[in-house]
């Protein structure tokens, strides 16, 4: 094989890499996230070791299309006696949501936990109270 030969075919099968790549980042994996929506229900819990809150984020892509099956990541910023997350990672639905519940520790304070797709994230506060 002639050198000239063998750059074409190695330039065809970078193009064609490069091809495959957009179609899977595009196509097979879907739109961007463009827009988080989080909320917590209830916002204030006692600090008692045993409360739940539910956290439940909604993702959307430029056109405000809900996102269904994609990971969506939740992190909860205060780890010492502040509680836990019953899952930190979470597929939505058919609607774009995905929820995981919150267990209260037993320091009494404010909370946050941050939900993540893509490049996107959102912060949601949760305050927990001191027992009576």
């Amino acid at each position: 094989m002639e050198k000239k030969s063998v750059k074409k075919m190695v330039v065809v099968v970078v193009v064609i890499i490069a091809i495959v790549i957009v179609v899977w980042a595009v196509w097979l994996r879907g739109p961007k996230v463009a827009k988080i929506e989080l909320s917590v229900e209830p916002s204030t819990l006692v600090a008692d070791d045993k409360s739940t809150a539910v956290v439940t984020a909604k993702i959307f892509d430029a056109e405000d299309n809900a996102i269904p099956d994609r990971t969506v990541e939740f992190k909860l910023s205060y780890l010492y006696r502040g509680g836990n997350l019953k899952e930190d990672k979470v597929t939505t639905d058919k609607d774009g949501k995905a929820s995981t519940t919150y267990t209260a520790g037993t320091k009494a304070g404010e909370r946050r936990i941050t939900a993540s797709a893509d490049d996107e994230s959102k912060i949601v506060t949760i305050n927990l109270t001191e027992k009576e």
